[in-house]
């Protein structure tokens, strides 16, 4: 017992000086050591770094600027439907025999598509032979007498035209003399064409004679003014002796611009002919022979038309073919029930009226047949969108799993509001190269070229950044990174105009990283362009 608490006296002993041992401190080394050696480690680090990012670059993928053709297109739809349709009538009153007329068909051209019983029309065909012999006999005498009508009105036509030919011939005289009276004023015009440089030097000198006399007139005014007011009788006389000089001298100016405006009047007579005076009396005069031509003709037309030689002839052909008339019908009639209703154009039944009682009326309506050969798509586009149509236009259809070739053939000149109360206008495409596959009444996509531009310079869409000041790209100019502005003209579905600010052959970075900034070096990986189809 006393041992064990020995030791553990002893063990408690040692384990208090192991303690103290392990809480004894190590020694620090002071502050003014410990931060050079920091501030040292640091600048190295930094240099390190700044020669690591001298020396790499980065690899970034480019495009280069090219030449190519562009189509910039709008994407639209619309129905297809026919651009020509028909409505077939029933050309006799007969019981249909034969019905192949179902809508949705289709049909090529001479398909028979309806026949008729034709028992009754051939019954009143033979009636109708009957009266046609009995009228043509009693029209004998009505023939012979137009006959002899027709005869006389011919002479009277003669003569007529007779009267006309002699005023036609007056006429064609009147216009040779007024031709030459035409040439003869053009001679003349250009003899007082040259004659003009003089007459502008007459009219000079006499607006130079016009200011002297005012000159003249306004010095006079001031001598008289002097005389006036002068003291002596000396100085009055002077200035009366100035005066009559100054009067002399407007006499003579006064004359001489009397010489110059009569030598002036001499030219313009000259330059002026009595020509017009006879242009205008030959034409009054072919004014004159053309309303008597007119009368002529009205009377001779008038002498033909209102005979009674024509309602002889118009009695007869009216009395003599009435009954033909009435027989042709019932053949062409019984002709047409024989031949049926035949498809006139390839096309698809779009209605009919056929019911199953199989009794058809003349006039009435059979079926309608919509062309699959001239076809159309119309459109209805937002007004906001009415500069893409372009009469003339070439677009790219797809109806189905088919592409068509189309032509934009009209464009309506008034928005209207559709079921949504948006404006729209309405268009119509032309659908070149329909064939069988086209069907009537389905919706159709549109890719309307609205511009193509040929070998213009293009980049791909995608590279282009839009800020507040304008669209720009980044460039790769002798391995540096800058940003170009630049102005764009037409684009397409990938691709679009550089108008400026790039040159062919430009790196232009195609790379899309929020990285990418000016002034960072580079190296170029290029793509290889793809072109449209």
């Amino acid at each position: 017992m006393f041992k064990k608490s020995k030791e553990s006296v002893e063990d408690k002993k040692n384990k208090k000086e192991e303690r103290i041992t392990e809480r004894k401190p190590k020694k620090k080394l002071p502050g003014w050591v410990i931060l050079p050696i920091l501030a040292v480690i640091c600048l190295l680090f930094f240099g390190v770094s700044q020669l690591a990012g001298a020396s790499e670059e980065e690899q970034l993928h480019v495009t280069q600027a090219q030449r190519e053709d562009i189509r910039q297109v709008y994407h639209t739809s619309g129905i297809v439907e026919s651009e020509k349709t028909k409505v077939f009538y029933s050309p006799v009153n007969a019981p249909v025999e034969n019905n192949y007329v179902k809508v949705g068909s289709t049909v090529k051209a001479g398909d028979i598509l309806v026949t008729f019983d034709t028992t009754n029309l051939e019954r009143d065909n033979e009636q109708s032979q009957l009266n046609i012999q009995s009228a043509r006999y009693s029209n004998q005498d009505t023939i012979a007498q137009s006959e002899r009508a027709a005869a006389s009105a011919a002479q009277a036509e003669q003569q007529a035209a007779a009267s006309v030919q002699s005023l036609e011939n007056q006429i064609a005289a009147k216009e040779a003399e007024l031709n030459e009276l035409y040439a003869q004023a053009e001679a003349e015009a250009a003899q007082a064409e040259q004659n003009q440089t003089e007459i502008t030097n007459l009219q000079s000198q006499i607006a130079q004679l016009d200011e002297a006399l005012n000159e003249n007139e306004k010095n006079q005014i001031d001598v008289q003014t002097k005389i006036e007011t002068a003291v002596s009788e000396e100085e009055k006389n002077t200035c009366r002796n100035l005066l009559g000089e100054l009067e002399k001298e407007h006499l003579d100016l006064s004359n001489a611009k009397a010489g110059k405006e009569n030598e002036l009047s001499g030219k313009l007579n000259t330059s002026a002919s009595e020509t017009a005076q006879l242009i205008q009396a030959g034409e009054q005069e072919l004014e004159a022979l053309k309303s008597s031509l007119a009368s002529a003709e009205g009377s001779a037309q008038t002498g033909v038309s209102t005979g009674l030689t024509d309602a002889q002839r118009k009695n007869m052909q009216v009395s003599e073919n009435l009954a033909e008339l009435a027989g042709l019908s019932t053949e062409e009639l019984l002709a047409k029930g024989k031949e049926g209703v035949r498809a006139e154009f390839d096309g698809v039944i779009a209605d009919t009226k056929l019911d199953a009682s199989g009794m058809v009326v003349q006039g009435g309506e059979l079926f309608t047949l919509a062309s699959t050969k001239e076809v159309c798509v119309k459109l209805e586009v937002s007004a906001n969108d009415f500069d893409n149509l372009v009469i003339g236009s070439s677009a790219d259809i797809k109806i189905g799993q088919y592409s068509y070739q189309g032509t934009l053939k009209s464009v309506n000149k008034i928005a209207v509001l559709n079921q949504k109360g948006n404006p729209v206008i309405g268009a119509e495409i032309h659908v070149d190269n329909p064939d069988e596959n086209i069907c009537i009444g389905v919706s159709a996509k549109v890719e309307l070229a609205v511009a193509d531009k040929e070998m213009v310079l293009c980049i791909p869409s995608e590279v282009v950044n839009t800020s507040a000041d304008g669209d720009f790209v980044y460039v790769l100019r002798d391995g540096i990174v800058e940003k170009q502005e630049i102005e764009l003209g037409i684009a397409s579905d990938s691709k679009v105009e550089v108008v400026k600010g790039l040159q062919e052959g430009d790196k232009v970075v195609s790379d899309t990283s929020d990285n990418i900034r000016e002034g960072m070096k580079a190296s170029a990986i290029i793509e290889e362009a793809v072109s449209e189809e």
